[in-house]
Formats: structure tokens, sequence, C-alpha cells
């Protein structure tokens, strides 16, 4: 490696010039720069050629006097550092510069890597989809801007009108609602028991496009056979698609099990820390395809921000999950033995009525999401949020922290009271997300709580 620069300057012609070559392997980099002070002219030669990439620069310079304007604009420029960071810088631009017209048309026909604008292309968003599909064991994954959006750009690009879908009944209350919305335009979808293998099997013999279901049901725990549900579905053409949120790629990676789309709400448990919002998509490339095309033209993705902090924070999914799956399952049986809990809800108890289901479906555990039952309806609930200091109320689950949500006022709220009862949803229906923390301190926040109701 060699660096070397010549330099002279000549009084009687008031002239500076400077010759300098670097070379390290096969990089080499020459500048040779003058200056002639009787004309005022600074001009450069540049040149810079790195295994057959090219870099050539001749005469070209600010001008002699830059406005302000201009130079608060194009001062700030820098080069790109030879090596790499550490971790993935956050790429916040919305517009990206192309040397030509024939680099556009290169990154935008996918023959070269590049973005295009800030929701097509852009790094972090890659680097997300790239470790989600890797860890739902699919082709390919889409990011988008939270997970109701990922189902909305799934619907959109697989249904079109007269077709029919088949849902679980048991679905977070905003999908059952989207599949609601597009009856307007003449989608129909069947709600039925998913747990009931025969059921499901005579509502498909009316055919279906789609088969929607949870892995784990929210809020009341109920497991999905997917196993099963995905030979059904294909018995009759329909695809299946599965919202794994609850369960993580940690828990099931419902593509292995012969799922077609895997719908994760990134926020949870993949972003941890209740601080962005994100979705996912992961499919087979073919399918995927379309989704990525309607959410790319709809703006349907995150920011840069969001994905990149669901990336980091996708580096400590493992030992988040299973820390926090074995509270969970500590707490479960706690619960279930208490004296103030009319029942409790988690796939690992002995007495959960989808055993069979979880052993196909789920491994690692059973997931950090339980769900109990308490008489006195609203104000029973009340008193006991009253008692807690460390586990809180919010609407939200996933995070490091234990919380409670009440699905009657929250997830659940657009369901009519009718509809909530036909599931099970009442004033005293608790769900809990379980966090991190020491058991013990959780067991004891909770015992405070429950013990107002004895």
């Amino acid at each position: 490696m060699t660096l070397a620069t010549l330099q002279w300057f000549d009084r009687r012609s008031m002239t500076l010039a400077t010759l300098q070559w670097f070379d390290r392997r096969s990089m080499t980099l020459a500048t040779l720069q003058w200056f002639d002070r009787r004309s005022m002219t600074l001009a450069t030669l540049q040149w810079f050629d790195r295994r057959s990439m090219t870099l050539a620069t001749e005469g070209r310079s600010m001008p002699d006097d830059p406005s302000f304007s201009t130079q608060s604009i194009h001062g700030q420029s820098v080069d790109d550092p030879e090596n790499r960071p550490a971790s993935l810088p956050i790429y916040q631009s919305a517009g990206w510069v192309f040397r030509d017209l024939d680099e556009v048309d290169a990154i935008y026909e996918r023959r070269a890597p590049g973005a295009i604008y800030g929701t097509d292309g852009l790094p972090n968003i890659l680097a997300l989809e790239a470790v989600v599909a890797k860890l739902e064991a699919t082709d390919a994954a889409l990011a988008t801007s939270g997970g109701m959006a990922a189902f909305l750009a799934t619907f959109l690009a697989t249904l079109s009108h007269g077709d029919r879908v088949v849902a679980s009944r048991d679905l977070y209350g905003n999908t059952t609602r989207l599949l609601d919305d597009l009856k307007r335009f003449g989608i129909s979808t069947s709600f039925v028991d998913a747990t009931d293998l025969e059921t499901v099997r005579r509502d498909l013999a009316d055919g279906a496009k789609l088969v929607v279901v949870e892995t784990i049901s929210n809020p009341r725990m109920r497991v999905a056979h997917i196993p099963k549900l995905a030979a059904l579905a294909h018995e009759r053409g329909a695809l299946l698609v599965v919202d794994n949120t609850f369960a993580g790629p940690y828990h099931c990676q419902p593509s292995i099990l012969g799922a077609d789309v895997i719908i994760e709400s990134v926020t949870k448990f993949f972003g941890g820390h209740h601080d962005l919002v994100v979705g996912a998509v992961a499919a087979r490339e073919e399918i995927l395809g379309p989704i990525r095309t309607i959410a790319v033209r709809s703006s349907m993705v995150p920011g840069a921000f969001d994905a990149w902090l669901a990336a980091r924070s996708i580096q400590t999914l493992e030992p988040r999950m299973e820390r926090s799956a074995r509270n969970a399952s500590e707490l479960a049986s706690w619960l279930a033995g208490h004296d103030s809990i009319r029942a409790a809800h988690y796939p690992g108890l002995a007495d959960h009525p989808d055993r069979d289901a979880s052993a196909a479906t789920l491994r690692r555990g059973h997931g950090a999401m339980l769900a109990f039952e308490i008489d006195g309806g609203r104000e029973a609930v009340n008193r006991m949020l009253g008692e807690l200091s460390m586990v809180r109320l919010v609407l939200s689950l996933g995070g490091t922290a234990t919380t409670l949500s009440h699905p009657a006022t929250s997830s659940h709220r657009a369901l009519s009271k009718t509809q909530r009862e036909a599931l099970g949803i009442h004033d005293g229906f608790l769900r809990l997300s379980v966090g991190i923390e020491a058991l013990d301190d959780i067991k004891s926040d909770l015992a405070r709580g429950l013990s107002v109701l004895a």
C-alpha cells in the first residue's frame, strides 16, 4: 500500500499544483489539482478504479463564489466510507439520485439494486423484509405500515367481486370488521369455528378463495391445527392465510406446516418495545408479488425509522420470546388455581381444548399470551387495576413489560355485545401479555390486584 503526494509552488506565476496517488491492492486513486491565482481558476483531475468501477472528475468544482443558498444545499456532500458501519444506518430519504436514464431502467426492472422512492427499495425496509422471510421460512416478505395494512393488501391482491372467504370466528376484532367491509365490493365471508375441522370442511364445499385463521386466537387462545386446515383449504383450491402474531415464528412457522400467506403484526413481539407500528406479509414469491404491488402503489409501507427499529429489535426476539413464554406458562398454572379466577385460558394448560392442535402447530412452548376471567364485570376489573403497580392496562401486546388488556372495550369493541358473548368475551374477560420481568414480581403484583376481589 502506497500513498504519495507531490506538491510545488511557483511564486513568479503564483501557481500551486498538487499531484497525489494511492494504491491498495487493485484499487488506485489519483488526484491532480492546480490553482492559478492570476486567472483565479481551480481545476481538478481525479480518477478511481476498483474492480471494473470507475469514477472520473475533471474540472468539476463549485463556482468560484457560490451563493449562500447554493452552499447550504450542495455543501454538505460527503464521500461514502470505504468500510461498512457496524449497524444498518437509517436511510431517511424519500428521493434517490440516478446517474442517468439507463440506471433508472435497470433499478425499475430489478436488474440492478437500488431505491426508487421512499416506498420502493428503501434499504431499511429491504433489511426488515429479508430477516422476516428467513424467520418465517418463506421465499420473500413484505413490510407494511401495520398489521391491518398487511391484511388489506393481501385481500385486495387476492380477492375479486363474487369471491368468498371462510374465516375463523375467533379473529382480532378489526380483522373481522375488515372482512365485513369487503361486502360492499361483493366479497362474502363465512365465519366458522376453525377448531371444528368438520365444520370447516362442510363450509368449504360451497367454495372459497381464502381461509383465514389465527395461529393462537385473540383473545380466547384457541389454537388452529395448521397442517389439517392447509390440507382442507388446498383440497378446494383455496389459500390458507394465517395471522401468526400471537405465536410468531419462534413458536410457529406456518409456511412449513402448509400455510400459503403469513401475516404478522411486527408491532407486537417482533418489535417488543411498544415503539413502532409495522406489519408484514410472508409468502411464496408468486403469491407475494401482487400483494407487494398493491402495498407499494398504495404507500402501505413503513417509514425508514420504524423499519430500522423493527430490524434492530428482531435481534433479541429469541431470548425475549423464550423468557416471556416460560413466564406465561408458570403464570397460567398459578392463575388457573387462584380462588378469584373463574377460568384461565392458555394453550399449555392440561385442560386446554386444543391440546392436539397445539402439538401439531406450536413448538418451543405455547407463547406469551394468556387470558383469564373474573366475576364482577367492569367494576371488578377497575378495582383490580387500581391495585396494580407494575402490570399496566395497555391496548397492545408483545412488549418486554407485562400488560393487561380488556377485549370488550378495546380489541373487540367494534363487535356487538351479542357477537362478543357468542365468543365468550364479557366484561370480566382479561387478556395478559406476559413480559420478561422476574416471575415472582409479576405474580406479586397480580396477587395484589386479585386480592380485592376475594
